[in-house]
C-alpha cells in the first residue's frame, strides 16, 4: 500500500470507523450507565408500591386507574415513535439491516419514557433491549453530528448498538460478538472495527462512572462456581435438551400469539391491548410479586436455591405467558433478561431433578447457569454469543466446555426442528405490520462507482448494502475499455473508481433504494428501466 493509498485508507476508513464509533461509544456508555441506574430505582419503587397496595387493598382501584393511564401514555409514544414498540433488540436489528426507518432523537426519548413506564408497571421486560436501541439511536445522532456521511450511518449505529448491549449486560466481549453473530450474522473487518471501538470506549466510560458513583457494572453479583468433573458431562446434555424443549414452546407461543392478533383480533387498538396487559400485570403483581418485573432478582434467587420446585414451576409458567402477552401487545421493553429468566427457571427445575439422582448440591448453580446459556443459544440461535456471555456474566472460565456442550445440544435441537430465532420472529411480525398488503419489487440495476465514493478501497462484503441487495457482478474497466468481470460470490472484490456493479434488489421503495445506493457509490442517472444511462469511462 503506497503512501497516498495509506492516507486515503486512514481518512476514509480508520478515522470514521475508529474515532466516530469511539465517540458514539462514549456517549452510549455514559447514557446507559445512568439509564440503568434510573431503571433500578424505578423497579425498586414499583415493588414498594405493589407491597403497599397489597397491605392496603382499598387502594387497588386507584392502582388500576393509574395503570390505565400509564397504558395510554405508552400507546401515545408508540404511535409517535413506532420503533419503540416490541423488543428493543429485534427493532435495532431491523434498523441496522436497513429494514426499518426511524427518527433517532424521537426514538431515543420515547424509548426512555416508555421503558421506564414498563419498569414502573412491573412488565416482565428488561433494560437490555432498550439499551441496544438507545445505543443505535445515539450512533445515528453521533454520525449526524460529527461525520455527516450517510454511508457511515449503519456502521456507527452498529457500534452504538454493541456498546449499549455491552454496558447493559456488563459483558463487553459479548457485545462485540453480538454485533457480528446476532445483528449482522457475518464477519467483516469493518463491523469488527466499529463494534470494538464503540464497546471499548463505552465500557471504559461506564467503568469510570462506576468508580465515581460507587456502583458496579456487573450484571450479577455471584461467587465463583466449582468445576464440573468430566464424568458429570451428561448434566450438560440434559440441560441442553431441556432448554431446547422450553425454547421451542416459548417461540411457538410467540408465533401463535402474533397469528392470533393478526388474524383473529387484528382490529383491537393498541390502547385496548396495553390497558388489558397493564391491568393483568397489576393483578398478578399483587398475587405473585416475583412474576412481575424484569426477573433479575429471580435469577439471583434461583442461583442460591431460594425457591422450592413448585414455586419455580409456577413462576416459569406465569413468566412465559406474561412475556408472550407483552410481545403480542407491542409493549416497550427488552426480551434479553426475560430470556435469561426463563432459562434460569428451567435450569432450577432441571437442577432439582438432577439432585434427586445423586448429583452433589454444590453443582446446582452450575446447572442453572449452563441451562441459561443453552436457552439463550437456542432462543437466539447464536451459540457463540451464548458461550461468551456465560464466561463473562457468570465467570464461567472453569466450565467452558460444560457450557459449550449444553449450548451445542440446544442449538442442534433447534436446527433439527427448524425453529426460527425469537428475534427473527419478532422482527418479521413488525415488518409484516409495516408493509401490510405491499408487494416488494424485484429489479436488476447497474451502478458505476464514482470518484470519491464511500465503497472505494473496500471489499463488497464490508459494505452495508441496502436490504435484499446483492452484488451479482463487478465489471472493471481496463485499458482500451476492456473488462474483467466475474461473480462476486465470496464478497472479496475490492472496489475501485469506475467499477460497474450489477445489483439485484428486492425493495418496497425503489426510490429510497436508489438513494441508499447513491450514498455508497455516488450519484447515478437512471432511465425508466432502472438501468444506468451513463457509460463506463
Amino acid at each position: 500500500m503506497g503512501l497516498s493509498s495509506r492516507g486515503t485508507y486512514i481518512k476514509n476508513i480508520i478515522l470514521p470507523g475508529f474515532v466516530i464509533s469511539g465517540l458514539a461509544g462514549v456517549f452510549t456508555g455514559a447514557l446507559i450507565f445512568f439509564y440503568k441506574w434510573g431503571a433500578e430505582f424505578i423497579a425498586e419503587l414499583s415493588g414498594s408500591i405493589y407491597a403497599f397496595v397489597y397491605s392496603q387493598p382499598v387502594f387497588i382501584p386507584v392502582m388500576l386507574i393509574g395503570l390505565v393511564g400509564l397504558a395510554l401514555i405508552m400507546a401515545f409514544f408508540i404511535k409517535d415513535a413506532p420503533a419503540v414498540s416490541g423488543g428493543g433488540i429485534p427493532t435495532a436489528e431491523g434498523i441496522l439491516r436497513g429494514l426499518i426507518t426511524f427518527k433517532w432523537l424521537r426514538t431515543f426519548l420515547s424509548m426512555i419514557v416508555n421503558s421506564y413506564i414498563a419498569f414502573f408497571t412491573g412488565l416482565p421486560l428488561g433494560n437490555e433491549g432498550p439499551s441496544v436501541l438507545i445505543g443505535t439511536a445515539l450512533g445515528r445522532g453521533t454520525n449526524n453530528l460529527f461525520n455527516r456521511t450517510p454511508a457511515w450511518d449503519r456502521y456507527v449505529m452498529t457500534g452504538g448498538a454493541a456498546a449499549g448491549f455491552a454496558v447493559a449486560t456488563g459483558a463487553p466481549a459479548t457485545g462485540i460478538i453480538f454485533a457480528l453473530e446476532e445483528v449482522h450474522k457475518r464477519f467483516s473487518p469493518m463491523i469488527l472495527m466499529v463494534a470494538l471501538s464503540s464497546v471499548v470506549f463505552a465500557s471504559l466510560t461506564a467503568e469510570a462512572l462506576s468508580i465515581i458513583f460507587g456502583r458496579t457494572t456487573a450484571m450479577f453479583s455471584l461467587t465463583a462456581f466449582p468445576s464440573v468433573p468430566v464424568n458429570l458431562c451428561w448434566m450438560a446434555i440434559v440441560s441442553g435438551v431441556g432448554a431446547g424443549i422450553i425454547a421451542l414452546l416459548f417461540i411457538k407461543g410467540f408465533t401463535l400469539m402474533y397469528k392470533l392478533l393478526s388474524e383473529k383480533i387484528k382490529a383491537v387498538s393498541i390502547e385496548v391491548k396495553l390497558i388489558f396487559l397493564f391491568v393483568l400485570i397489576g393483578l398478578v403483581g399483587l398475587l405473585l410479586p416475583s412474576a412481575v418485573g424484569s426477573g433479575h432478582s429471580v435469577i439471583e434467587g434461583i442461583m442460591i436455591r431460594e425457591y422450592l420446585w413448585y414455586i419455580i414451576l409456577t413462576l416459569l409458567a406465569v413468566k412465559i405467558i406474561l412475556i408472550i402477552l407483552c410481545g403480542g401487545a407491542g409493549a416497550t421493553g427488552g426480551l434479553f433478561i426475560p430470556i435469561l429468566t426463563i432459562g434460569a427457571l428451567t435450569g432450577g427445575l432441571l437442577a432439582e431433578l438432577m439432585l434427586l439422582t445423586g448429583v452433589p448440591s454444590e453443582y446446582y448453580s452450575v446447572i442453572v447457569t449452563v441451562t441459561i446459556a443453552s436457552f439463550l443459544g437456542a432462543t437466539l440461535r447464536a451459540p457463540i454469543t451464548a458461550i461468551v456471555f456465560f464466561i463473562e456474566a457468570f465467570s464461567g472460565f472453569n466450565n467452558i466446555l460444560f457450557a459449550a456442550l449444553g449450548v451445542l445440544i440446544s442449538f442442534v435441537l433447534m436446527e433439527i426442528l427448524g425453529v426460527k430465532p425469537l428475534y427473527e420472529v419478532v422482527l418479521e411480525r413488525k415488518l409484516k405490520v409495516m408493509h401490510k398488503d405491499e408487494v416488494p419489487r424485484i429489479a436488476d440495476m447497474e451502478a458505476v462507482v464514482r470518484k470519491g465514493a464511500f465503497v472505494i478501497g473496500k471489499t463488497t462484503r464490508d459494505i452495508f448494502w441496502p436490504p435484499s441487495c446483492h452484488v451479482m457482478t463487478v465489471v472493471r474497466a481496463g485499458k482500451n475499455f476492456s473488462t474483467d468481470a466475474r461473480m462476486d460470490k465470496d464478497g472479496d472484490k475490492v472496489l475501485k473508481e469506475g467499477d460497474t456493479l450489477l445489483l439485484r434488489i428486492e425493495t418496497y421503495d425503489i426510490e429510497e433504494t436508489k438513494k441508499l445506493i447513491a450514498d455508497l457509490v455516488g450519484k447515478q442517472d437512471y432511465d425508466d428501466n432502472d438501468r444506468l444511462r451513463s457509460r463506463m469511462p
